[in-house]
């Protein structure tokens, strides 16, 4: 039954990448691009067969979601796989915070380094 509810897990990740791939997708207007962003970007252009699978996919996570939202053993079983990852997730935060911090202040410590040095540069 676990086996099924991470399965069921995967799949609806899946399903969010998916719609996400898919709201990121150019909307058919091109916008115009400056040099340095068009050296720094990668146009992907999903085949065919990816777009098809896609597809299948998002149908398949979909029947799924429905079939958990009316089945009340599955939807217990989905919500304490989803408790026991927001239980992991807060325990690595917790045991990770310290070096989180540190992360967090070398990271504030170089953005205001160089806010300063191009501070510096412009008269």
């Amino acid at each position: 039954m676990m086996k099924r509810i991470a399965l069921l897990m995967v799949l609806v990740l899946g399903l969010a990448a998916a719609s996400a791939a898919r709201s990121q997708q150019p909307s058919g207007e091109p916008t115009p691009k400056s040099k340095a962003q068009a050296r720094d970007t990668v146009d992907f252009k999903p085949s065919p067969e990816l777009q098809k699978a896609l597809e299948d996919l998002a149908a398949a996570v979909q029947s799924l979601a429905l079939r958990i939202a009316s089945d009340p053993e599955i939807k217990a079983a989905a919500m304490n796989v989803a408790s026991g990852a927001v239980t992991t997730a807060q325990q690595v935060v917790s045991e990770q915070s310290v070096h989180i911090q540190e992360a967090l202040k070398t990271a504030a410590e170089r953005i205001s380094a160089q806010s300063s040095h191009q501070k510096v540069k412009k008269p």
